[in-house]
Parts: structure tokens; C-alpha cells; sequence
């Protein structure tokens, strides 16, 4: 089965998503960013015309370009203005600073749009021969510097996009498995495995930006991943192009042959060798999902419910709990006004003075779900909460792609917006937890610039659970930079010094190299550098990312194509 090819960048060239979407700011939560973080309501900082972009000259002489456009063919050869600068960065904060700045000093030198393996093996080949750096790039939807064109000592980088392996190549409902190749956007899986009512399962924030390959890559989550799994415990089988050969990694449910090579290569972000198709488990899909919400009084008592009916098997797949200040700026910036107003009096009535509230997807046949929401609320008959209905969960779903496009409009006002997430066992979760805080908000005061900082728990484990962070922060011209790398540092920080990853569900790339290091340990950042220099001996794939990233933000920001450790 194939998907139309397209080589067009589905994102707009300076934030998330595609215009027409973004959305004003409730009054309620101006109101809140201006108490807290000093926000200008008079601000107006727009992103430039792309044309007014500064990037860095082509390195790539002609011997280059016509060795590249012979692998790839001519058409699928880019070096213009407009496709250089889509393929300069992602979409974290400093991304989008930095194209909002409008100086672009490491913009790759070209563009390649391989379309089978074979010219994936050329691509490198040219590469390797010419000393020139190759960057996988798929959806470009990357938060943590993973597709940036660093060149790692190298003089030339091209970005290699996987947009031409657009195929779902086989939906196999017996083994409730789909073989898929990397460029093929989330939605457009889906709506094609819908036609069979099966689903992935797989929904990131990204899902309608993001492709499979970038999944895999960087082990990504999403957000009903607590019950479908993550797509790492969903990958069964994997190909991978690699400076060495092709690695064919059969389609293998178990297997107890040693190590699993699948494992080494999920996570890889693209460093060993291109994926170009895996095989991933499928599910039935539901046909309704139906939704209710609870209001705890504290964060704290949600967590424990929490971990007491995960570990009994009783929490839905879909499952997310907002601490105190999450769940006040979601009712104000979702709400808002008499309804936000009456919600919090009727919750005072009933005894929810600091409400936290939990939203819950149960999904399957229509009289199904019903019944499963049913026999759930049997199960918090003596919990000190309050039950509210699906209104919150219809708002959330409605809503659940669309959170980044507030970040645009909030940096037009001048105001940093970023998010970061950890994951630790149940009875470390608030002892982290409260360090975060405390470091993160310590960081943001030592500029002058308090922060707005809340978070939701996003998903569940027997063992644990996964907490994600976002806030908002008074830009300063011209500190913006070192601002969110002092924030991103404390937290960062209080992650490895208080038992959390330093990445749950975003990759490595280069923003978390540092925290990477220090998770495994000096043993397993060597390994990674052996398997590095075996898989690809020249280093040209990805370079200067996950082990070999910088020793600190400091070190990368300072510095674009910084010295590593």
C-alpha cells in the first residue's frame, strides 16, 4: 500500500504545525502569566519572512553535488533557501528561538530524498568518501536537538529525509502486525490500519507531524501508551541500513537468542544506520472512547490512587493526573470565567480545596466503555475525591494535539515555553517531584524571571509513573538562551541526583546527552561509542548526538558545533 509521495514539509517553517490554528489566550490566563511572569499584553514579536533569513553558504562544492544527485536523482536533490532552513532544526524552545532570531549558522548544506535502501547505501557511501555528515530527518518534530545539522568535525552536512519511504508495505491481522517504512506520518498510518479496525495505538502530542522512523528512533511514548505500550515494547521486527550492510532484524514476537539486536537499534536516533521499515505490533481498535474525570484534593492522594489501581490492574489505558497548578491553569485557560468560577465553588462545597484532577479514557464497544467507566467508579467509592463527569476528557481530546501552537502565540508575547518529563518508581515520585520544583523555580529567579510551573502525570507502570512538566517564563532580550538552559539544567540535575531519567519519552539528541551520561555510566557510553565506530568506522551518521553529545548545555549553546566528550 502506498501513500502519495510528498516531499513538501507538512510543519510551517518557523513553529509548530500549520497556520490557522493557533489561538488566542484565554483572559483568565493572561491574567495569571502577567501576575506571575511579568507578562507585556502589548508585546508583539513575530517570527521574519523566511527570506529574510540569514544561513550559512553551501560547503558542498560541485563534485559533491552531482555524486549526491547521481545516487538520489537530480529532483530529489535540495539546496534551496526555503528547504535548508525547514531542515535546520526542530520544534524545541531554543529551535524556535533561534529561527524566530532569524540567523541560522548550521543550516545543512542539501537536502536528499533516498526513496529505496539502495540509495540509502549510496547516500552513505558518497558520504563517507567525501567526508560529509548525514542527519536523518523525518517529521522534524524533534524537542531535544536530535535533527539539527551539528557537523560533529566535519566541514559539510546534508539532512537525509525519509519522506520518499512513505509505504505501509503489509497490515497483517493474523499476527496483528503492521510493516511499515519510517516516512509514513501518523495520521496517515492510521487512517489506513482504520479501514481494517485495527490501530497502533500509538498517539504522541506530535501524531500529526511525526513519522514512524522518528518513533522508533528516539523510543517515543504517547499518550495512551499505558495501555497500548510504548512503541518500543510494540516494535517486533526492524531493517537497517547501516555503513557496514543491511541489517534485516526478523519479525520475532520473543526470542531468548542473546541480547535482542531490535533493543540496541530502538533509541538508536539514527547514529548506527538508517531504519528503513519496522514491524509493529497492532491492537483491535475501539469504536468509542468514552471519558470521565475525578478531583483529588492534593497531588499527592491522586498519585497514590494512582499507583494502588495500576498495580491492581484497575486504571484504563488512558490515565493522566494534573497537579494543583496544572489543573487551575487548565480550567482557566480552558474554561475560564463563570464556568471556571462555579466548577471551583461546587468543588470547595464538596470538600476539594486544592482540586487535582485526573481524566480518564475507557475505550471499546459502546455499551463496553460505558460499562468500564461504570464498574471504575465502584473502585473509588472511598477515595477522597470527587467525580465530575466526561466533560474535562471531551475538552482534553479535543484539545490534545493542539497544545503546542500555544507556545507560538505565548512567544509572540515575549514568554518562554518549554516542557520536560522524567519517569521514577511510585515511592519516589513526590520526593523528585519536589526537587524539580524547587530547582526549576530557584533557576528561573536567579534571572529575575519567575516561572508558571505545573505538571501531569502522563503514564503509568506497576513499578512507576512518567511526570511531565511545562512552563512559561518571562523572556529577557538577549539572555533568552542561557535563561532555558539554566531552567533545563536544574531540572535536568534534580532528574539525576534524585532518582529520575533524564528523558522519558523525547530521545537523547543532544539536550539530554549530558543527563544521558550520567544515567548508564561511563561503561555504557563507552560501549555505545565501540558499536559507534564498528557500525559506521568514518562517523559520518548523525554525529556529535546521544553518546557522543555535548558535556553540557552550556558547551552546545555556547557553541553550535560544540568540542564532546
Amino acid at each position: 500500500m502506498g501513500i502519495q509521495e510528498d516531499i513538501k514539509p507538512r510543519m510551517r517553517w518557523w513553529g509548530w504545525g500549520v497556520d490557522g490554528f493557533d489561538k488566542p489566550i484565554k483572559p483568565a490566563a493572561v491574567k495569571i502569566l502577567t501576575d506571575v511572569c511579568g507578562m507585556d499584553i502589548d508585546a508583539n514579536t513575530p517570527p521574519p519572512n523566511v527570506e529574510d533569513v540569514k544561513i550559512n553558504p553551501s560547503a558542498l562544492d560541485a563534485d559533491d553535488i552531482a555524486a549526491l544527485k547521481e545516487a538520489v536523482g537530480d529532483e530529489f536533490f535540495k539546496d534551496d533557501h526555503y528547504t535548508r532552513v525547514m531542515h535546520t532544526y526542530g520544534r524545541s524552545y531554543p529551535d524556535l528561538l533561534r529561527l524566530r532570531l532569524g540567523v541560522l549558522e548550521i543550516a545543512p548544506d542539501a537536502i536528499v530524498y533516498p526513496g529505496n535502501e539502495d540509495q540509502v547505501a549510496k547516500v552513505i557511501k558518497v558520504c563517507e568518501e567525501r567526508e560529509i555528515a548525514i542527519i536523518p530527518f523525518g517529521g522534524g518534530t524533534s524537542v531535544a536537538g536530535g535533527v539539527e545539522a551539528v557537523r560533529g568535525g566535519f566541514k559539510k552536512a546534508i539532512s537525509l529525509s525519509t519522506l520518499r519511504f512513505n509505504k505501509i508495505k503489509e497490515i497483517n491481522k493474523d499476527a496483528m502486525t503492521v510493516t511499515v517504512e519510517p516516512g509514513v506520518f501518523g495520521p496517515d498510518l492510521e487512517e489506513e490500519l482504520g479501514k481494517h479496525g485495527v490501530t497502533v495505538g500509538h498517539f504522541p502530542q506530535s501524531f500529526e507531524f511525526s513519522t514512524v522512523g522518528g518513533w522508533v528512533s528516539c523510543r517515543s511514548s504517547g499518550q495512551e501508551s499505558s495501555g497500548y505500550g510504548r512503541i518500543d515494547k510494540n516494535v517486533i521486527g526492524l531493517r537497517v541500513v547501516t555503513p557496514k550492510g543491511v541489517l534485516d532484524l526478523r519479525d520475532m514476537p520473543s526470542s531468548a537468542a542473546g541480547p535482542d539486536p531490535r533493543e540496541f537499534f530502538l533509541g538508536s536516533e539514527g547514529v548506527l544506520g538508517i531504519i528503513t521499515e519496522a514491524t509493529i505490533q497492532i491492537h483491535h481498535k475501539p469504536d468509542v472512547m468514552v471519558f470521565d474525570s475525578y478531583f483529588f484534593n492534593s497531588f499527592e492522594e491522586g498519585i497514590e490512587v494512582f499507583r494502588e489501581l495500576k498495580q491492581k490492574d484497575q486504571l484504563p489505558h488512558l490515565a493522566r493526573l494534573s497537579n494543583e497548578k496544572e489543573t487551575y491553569f487548565g480550567i482557566e485557560q480552558l474554561g475560564g470565567g463563570k464556568l471556571g468560577e462555579v466548577l471551583t465553588k461546587y468543588l470547595n462545597f464538596r470538600g476539594i480545596d486544592t482540586p487535582c484532577m485526573a481524566v480518564l479514557g475507557f475505550g471499546g464497544g459502546h455499551v463496553e466503555a460505558r460499562a468500564e467507566r461504570e464498574a471504575f467508579n465502584l473502585k473509588m467509592i472511598g477515595k477522597n475525591c470527587v467525580r465530575l463527569g466526561p466533560t474535562a476528557g471531551n475538552i482534553w481530546v479535543k484539545e490534545r494535539f493542539t497544545s503546542p501552537y500555544l507556545r507560538d502565540v505565548m512567544m509572540t508575547k515575549n514568554i518562554a515555553v518549554d516542557t520536560l518529563e522524567t519517569c521514577t518508581t511510585w515511592d519516589n515520585a513526590l520526593n523528585l517531584h519536589k526537587h524539580i520544583i524547587h530547582d526549576m523555580e530557584a533557576a528561573g529567579n536567579a534571572h529575575g524571571t519567575p516561572l508558571f510551573l505545573f505538571c501531569h502525570v502522563s503514564h503509568t507502570y506497576q513499578s512507576g509513573c512518567s511526570l511531565y512538566y511545562t512552563y512559561f517564563m518571562n523572556e529577557k532580550l538577549g539572555e533568552e538562551m542561557q535563561q532555558w538552559s539554566d531552567v533545563k539544567d536544574a531540572a535536568t540535575m534534580a532528574m539525576e541526583n534524585h532518582g529520575g531519567t533524564c528523558t522519558h519519552h523525547h530521545g537523547v539528541g543532544q539536550d539530554h546527552a549530558p543527563g544521558l551520561r550520567v544515567e548508564n555510566g561511563d561503561l555504557w557510553t563507552d560501549f555505545l561509542r565501540a558499536a559507534k565506530k564498528f557500525y559506521d568506522p568514518k562517523g559520518v551518521l548523525n554525529p556529535a548526538k546521544l553518546q557522543d553529545g555535548p558535556v553540557s548545555l552550556r558547551a552546545r549553546y555556547e557553541d553550535d558545533d560544540p568540542l564532546v566528550g
